[in-house]
């Protein structure tokens, strides 16, 4: 029986109800965040907790018990008998139910809370010698720092790319190239890794931060900055990352291979560093 987290309570997943004014429903007026567990320990907790909490901040939601999210989290591995597993906890606050109309309700209503861990196989697994993604002009709203559960544009356009064989799609805005539907974009340019710089054109991803940091760490230089569209060209290698995915290769955008058409090398030294922390952590 799964279990999962609603309101305060743990209860089987299947008694979970929410009320059909709620305004996550009605408004897409909800935020959600996703942690990743690595068989005995959560990666970088920490980070996804801040995130969240900006999260619910820019969007006005009040979740008093916020702190609470990696007890939850833990609790939800431990009733769910995950813990030799690989899995995922997803958790969404939204502003709650009330009357339906624009204004916020006065008094504020409680926010809704759910949780729930599941198992899962990696995303990356078998893509080792890298995947194919697709561009297209990004047609979301312009506040994508924040993870919103407003996700429409992200998975129509998700649906197109596999539908066209292709594993992600990447978003053009004004030119530049900036995230894909649910993964941050890396490009190396002559030895120099590049991604989009934090802004409210792409959400700032955990695995994102922590391999700036990993590759800076393995004397790889980065950039912060934008790269354009037209300028694929001069690009040798690309990767993408996300918390269930951790680094995957690209080597195709539509119909241009990249580079050899193979993972080139910078890539996979942050593949073997990434894997390494992670083999540390385990065995910490």
């Amino acid at each position: 029986m799964e279990i999962a987290y609603f309101n305060g309570k743990y209860i089987p997943k299947d008694e979970v109800k929410i009320s059909p004014d709620d305004r996550g429903f009605l408004f897409a007026e909800g935020i959600y965040e996703v942690v990743r567990w690595y068989e005995g320990f959560f990666y970088d907790m920490n980070g996804h907790l801040a995130r969240m909490k900006r999260s619910l901040k820019e969007t006005l939601i009040a979740w008093p018990e916020e702190d609470s999210f990696p007890v939850i989290a833990r609790e939800l591995i431990r009733v769910n008998h995950l813990e030799s597993s690989q899995a995922l906890i997803y958790l969404e606050v939204t502003r709650g139910a009330a009357k339906r109309t624009h204004a916020f309700p006065s008094p504020p209503a409680s926010p809704t809370v759910y949780a729930y861990a599941r198992d899962f196989i990696p995303e990356n697994e078998g893509k080792e010698s890298g995947i194919g993604i697709m561009l297209k002009d990004d047609i979301r709203w312009g506040r994508c720092d924040i993870k919103s559960v407003a996700l429409l544009p992200n998975t129509l356009c998700f649906q197109e790319a596999t539908g066209k064989g292709f594993f992600e799609c990447a978003f053009v805005k004004n030119g530049i190239i900036t995230e894909c539907t649910h993964s941050n974009i890396f490009f190396v340019i002559r030895g120099v890794l590049f991604t989009h710089p934090e802004s409210s054109d792409i959400l700032s991803g955990i695995t994102r931060k922590n391999i700036i940091r990993v590759a800076r760490k393995a004397g790889i230089p980065v950039k912060e900055e934008a790269v354009a569209a037209k300028k694929l060209g001069r690009v040798q290698e690309i990767f993408i990352t996300n918390t269930s995915g951790e680094v995957t290769p690209v080597i195709k955008i539509d119909s241009q291979i990249i580079g050899e058409g193979i993972p080139g090398p910078v890539t996979r030294i942050i593949r073997e560093r990434f894997n390494d922390e992670i083999c540390s952590l385990k065995h910490s």
